[in-house]
């Protein structure tokens, strides 16, 4: 063989994926590949893998705290305050609607948007648009 018919393989270009590409395609190839061929008895495990990794996904892509610490932020000094002190106050009625008009309406967006990472089937099932 001569020098000039050799050609040299052509390198594939790999192509970069983002965090959320690669588990919705981890996800799907799950699902689609990997399940059909399991036994009845590791079908369930399969299924909370698969939904672990759609949770994560969406976590990634939505994960922002920063309303809930604004929250924080506005009924507790100095960055003091945690979620489940708030809560603990709510229950204890240290801190409400009277102390801090609008935290009902700051809460709910917090959990709504919590929701739809963790579980919008239930927001779809209650009506809520996601």
């Amino acid at each position: 063989m001569s020098k000039s018919s050799k050609q040299k393989p052509q390198k594939a270009k790999a192509k970069r994926l983002n965090a959320e590409t690669l588990i919705a395609l981890a996800t799907e190839t799950l699902k689609a590949e990997i399940v059909p061929d399991l036994p009845a008895e590791k079908r369930y495990a399969a299924a909370m893998i698969a939904n672990a990794l759609d949770i994560a996904r969406r976590e990634i892509t939505t994960a922002d705290e920063a309303p809930l610490w604004a929250i924080l932020d506005s009924v507790y000094d100095d960055g003091d305050g945690t979620p489940q002190q708030l809560a603990a106050d709510i229950r204890a009625g240290k801190i409400g609607e009277k102390t801090h008009p609008g935290l009902g309406a700051k809460l709910r967006n917090v959990l709504i948007a919590e929701l739809k990472v963790r579980n919008p089937r239930f927001l779809r099932s209650r009506g809520l648009k996601i």
